[in-house]
C-alpha cells in the first residue's frame, strides 16, 4: 500500500463525511428523518519483514443515530397524549351542548314548573294554562334537539373511526412494504437508512392512531395491537375495516377485513373489542363514546323519563278544567332493544322499566349461555344479576333486574344470544307532549277539604290529597268537634292513619299537639292541626266545582324541588345541575390530563431527538472537521506526488 493509496482512503473518508453532513444538514427539518454519521476504521495492514504496514481508512457504514428504547418511549407518549387529546376534543363538545345556562334543558325544565305555579294561583285562566303548554313544547324541543346533538356527537365518532381506520391500513402497508424493500435491500451488506426511516415515519404515525407494539424479527416489524392481535406480520399487512356494530346499529365497531375485500356476515366477521384499541386517536373516540357519550344520553334520558313519569303521576291525581280525572302529559317512548346480530336463536325480548319515576340511568347487556341470563352493565361491564328460564326447550324467562321488567315469552333463545338493552337512551329522542289541549291540565285536587265558616278556633285542615288508585265516597265528611271531650264524631265512617275505621257518631281523639289526619274514602286524606273550637266543623269531599283549585297544579309546581331521585338526595331541577357538574368536572380532569400527557410527549421527543435528531451546530463543527480533514489528506496525496516526482527524476 503506496502512501498515494493511503491518501485517497483518507480523501475518500473525508468525502464520506462530508456528504454524511450535508445530508444531515439538508434533512433537519424533514420528519422522520435520523442523523447519520459514517463508521469508519482502519484498513486492514500488509505484512512485511519489518513490522504490518498500515493501508489507511476505510468507511465501514452510515449509522443511523437510533435508539430502540427511546422511539418506543416516544411511540407509546405520542399514543397517550393523541388519545386523551381526542377523547377531550370530543367531551369538550358534549360539554359544550349541556352546559349552555340560558338554552338548555335546566332552564326549559324550570320555566315549566314557574308556569305551573303560575296556573296553581289562577287555574281557571286559559292564558295561564296555554302559557304552560307553550313552556311544555320548548321544553319538548330541548329534549328532541339534545338528542339530535347526541346522535351528530355519534355520527362524527363513526365518521372519524373509519377515517382513522382507512388510514391505519395505509400506514400498515407501507410498513409490510418497507419490511421487504428492506429485507432486500439488507442482503446487499449495508443498512437502507432512507428504507429504515421511512419504516420508523410509517409506525410512529400509526402510534398516533392506536397504541402498538413492535417486535423486530430477522430485521422485519412485526407489529400488533391489544393483546397481540397482529396488525402487520413480515411482509403481511392485515387490513381493518369499520362495520355497524352487532349489538347497536347507530354505531361501528372494528373488525378485521377478508383478506380478498370481499363482503361478510357478521357471523364470518371477526370483531375486534373496543379493549384492544388502548390509545391513539381510535382509543380516544371509542372511549369517549363508550365511557362519556352513551352513559350521558342514558343519564339525560333517565331524567327524562322521570320528568314525565312524575309528572303524568300528578296529573293523573287531580281533575282537569272540565271535571274528567287528569291524563298523561308527556311520552317518553319504550326502552330500545337491539338484539345481536350474530343471535342464533328467534326468541325476542321484552323490557319495561319497572318504576319510571325512578329509573335507571345506565345500558345495559342481557347474553344467555344455555342456563341463566346475565345483566351487565355495558360500561362497566360489572354483573347485575342473572335470571334462571322457565322453559329449558325455549329460554322462556321473566323477572326484574335492576329495575327492568325482563320478560322472553315466544321463539328460541340459543347459547351465546345477546341483547343490548338502553332503558333511556331514546327517550329524549321520543319525548313529547301527549296533548295541547290547556284544559287537560288536572289543576284541581279531586277532594276538597273545608273549615266551617262559624268556626271559632285556632285549628286549620290542610288541603286534601290523594294517591294512586284513590276512592271519594258519594258523602260529604263533616267532622264535628266536642271541646269537653277533646274529640270529632263523624257523620260517615272515617279511616285513621293506622288504617283503623271509626264508625258514624263515634269518638275520634285529638290531641292539637299531635294533629289528626283523616280519610274520607280510599287513599283520600287531609290533617287536622291547632286548637278547635267547641262545635267547630272541617270537612272533606269530591271536588265538583274545581275550577277554582289550583292544589294539584301547586303540587306538580312542587316536582321540581322535590327530593325524588338518588335515593332522596335529588329534585329534578337539582339533577340535571349535578349531571352538567359532572360533565364539566370530566371535561377539566380530562383537560388536565391532556396537558400532563402533552408535557410528557414533549419530554419524550426532545429525549429521542437528542439522539436522533440533527444538531445544526454539531453539524457545522462537523462540516469544518471534514473539510480540514479532506484538505490534509489532499496534502498527503500531493506530497506522494511530489515525492514519485523527485524519483522519477533520479533516473533521468
Amino acid at each position: 500500500m503506496s502512501l498515494f493509496d493511503i491518501g485517497v482512503s483518507g480523501l475518500n473518508a473525508a468525502q464520506w463525511g462530508l456528504t454524511t453532513t450535508g445530508q444531515n444538514i439538508s434533512n433537519a427539518a424533514t420528519p422522520g428523518y435520523t442523523q447519520e454519521k459514517p463508521v469508519y476504521q482502519e484498513a486492514s495492514g500488509q505484512y512485511t519483514t519489518s513490522g504490518y504496514l498500515g493501508s489507511g481508512v476505510q468507511t465501514a457504514t452510515v449509522a443511523r443515530s437510533y435508539s430502540s428504547f427511546l422511539t418506543t418511549q416516544l411511540n407509546a407518549a405520542q399514543s397517550n397524549s393523541s388519545s386523551l387529546n381526542t377523547y377531550y376534543s370530543m367531551l369538550s363538545q358534549l360539554n359544550n351542548l349541556v352546559g349552555d345556562p340560558t338554552t338548555g334543558i335546566g332552564s326549559g325544565m324550570t320555566s315549566y314548573f314557574t308556569s305551573l305555579q303560575s296556573v296553581a294561583n289562577s287555574p281557571a285562566t286559559t292564558s295561564t294554562r296555554q302559557s304552560l303548554m307553550s313552556s311544555g313544547q320548548s321544553l319538548v324541543n330541548q329534549m328532541n334537539a339534545a338528542a339530535a346533538n347526541y346522535n351528530q356527537l355519534r355520527s362524527g365518532v363513526n365518521q372519524s373511526l373509519t377515517s382513522a381506520v382507512t388510514q391505519i391500513n395505509s400506514y400498515t402497508t407501507q410498513i409490510a412494504t418497507l419490511n421487504g424493500q428492506i429485507a432486500a435491500a439488507s442482503a446487499q451488506g449495508q443498512p437502507p437508512n432512507q428504507l429504515l426511516d421511512a419504516r420508523d415515519t410509517a409506525v410512529s404515525n400509526l402510534s398516533q392512531l392506536t397504541n402498538v407494539q413492535v417486535n423486530t424479527v430477522n430485521g422485519m416489524y412485526n407489529v400488533s395491537i391489544g393483546t397481540g392481535q397482529p396488525l402487520v406480520s413480515g411482509t403481511t399487512a392485515y387490513q381493518l375495516q369499520a362495520v355497524t356494530s352487532t349489538s347497536d346499529p347507530s354505531e361501528l365497531s372494528i373488525a378485521y377485513a377478508s383478506p380478498d375485500g370481499s363482503p361478510q356476515t357478521p357471523a364470518q366477521t371477526q370483531y375486534l373489542p373496543d379493549s384492544t384499541f388502548g390509545g391513539g386517536t381510535v382509543g380516544g373516540l371509542l372511549a369517549f363514546r363508550s365511557q362519556s357519550l352513551d352513559p350521558a344520553q342514558a343519564q339525560l334520558g333517565s331524567l327524562a323519563t322521570s320528568f314525565a313519569a312524575q309528572l303524568n303521576q300528578q296529573n293523573a291525581l287531580g281533575v282537569d278544567l272540565n271535571g274528567n280525572p287528569g291524563t298523561a302529559l308527556f311520552s317518553t317512548g319504550s326502552p330500545t332493544i337491539y338484539a345481536n346480530s350474530r343471535n342464533t336463536g328467534t326468541a325476542p325480548l321484552s323490557v319495561s322499566i319497572a318504576n319510571p319515576t325512578q329509573p335507571t340511568s345506565g345500558n345495559y347487556t342481557l347474553s344467555y349461555n344455555g342456563t341463566n341470563y346475565t345483566l351487565t352493565d355495558s360500561a362497566s361491564g360489572a354483573v347485575l344479576g342473572t335470571l334462571a328460564p322457565t322453559s329449558t326447550t325455549t329460554g322462556a324467562a321473566s323477572g326484574t333486574i335492576a329495575g327492568l321488567n325482563i320478560s322472553v315469552t315466544s321463539g328460541i333463545m340459543k347459547a351465546g344470544d345477546s341483547f343490548n338493552i338502553q332503558p333511556t337512551s331514546g327517550a329524549l329522542a321520543a319525548f313529547s307532549l301527549v296533548t295541547t289541549n290547556p284544559t287537560a291540565i288536572a289543576a284541581a285536587s279531586p277532594a276538597v277539604a273545608s273549615a266551617g265558616a262559624s268556626n271559632a278556633g285556632t285549628a286549620n285542615i290542610s288541603a286534601a290529597t290523594v294517591t294512586a288508585g284513590y276512592s271519594i265516597s258519594a258523602t260529604s265528611m263533616t267532622l264535628t268537634y266536642n271541646a269537653t271531650n277533646q274529640q270529632f264524631t263523624s257523620n260517615v265512617p272515617v279511616t285513621l292513619p293506622d288504617g283503623t275505621t271509626v264508625g258514624v257518631g263515634a269518638p275520634i281523639p285529638y290531641n292539637p299537639a299531635q294533629g289528626l289526619t283523616v280519610s274520607n274514602g280510599s287513599k283520600v286524606s287531609a290533617t287536622i292541626t291547632g286548637t278547635p273550637a267547641n262545635g267547630d266543623t272541617f270537612s272533606i269531599a269530591a271536588n265538583k266545582g274545581g275550577s277554582s283549585d289550583g292544589s294539584n297544579a301547586l303540587a306538580m309546581a312542587s316536582l321540581g324541588t322535590a327530593k325524588s331521585l338518588n335515593g332522596g338526595t335529588d329534585s329534578l331541577t337539582s339533577a340535571y345541575a349535578n349531571f352538567v357538574n359532572q360533565i364539566g368536572n370530566e371535561t377539566n380532569n380530562l383537560e388536565s390530563s391532556s396537558t400532563s400527557a402533552t408535557a410528557v410527549l414533549t419530554q419524550a421527543t426532545s429525549a429521542q431527538q437528542s439522539v436522533s435528531g440533527v444538531n445544526l451546530n454539531e453539524e457545522a463543527a462537523n462540516l469544518i472537521q471534514y473539510q480540514q480533514l479532506y484538505q490534509a489528506n489532499s496534502k498527503v496525496i500531493q506530497t506522494a506526488s511530489t515525492l514519485f516526482t523527485t524519483l522519477l527524476g533520479i533516473f533521468n
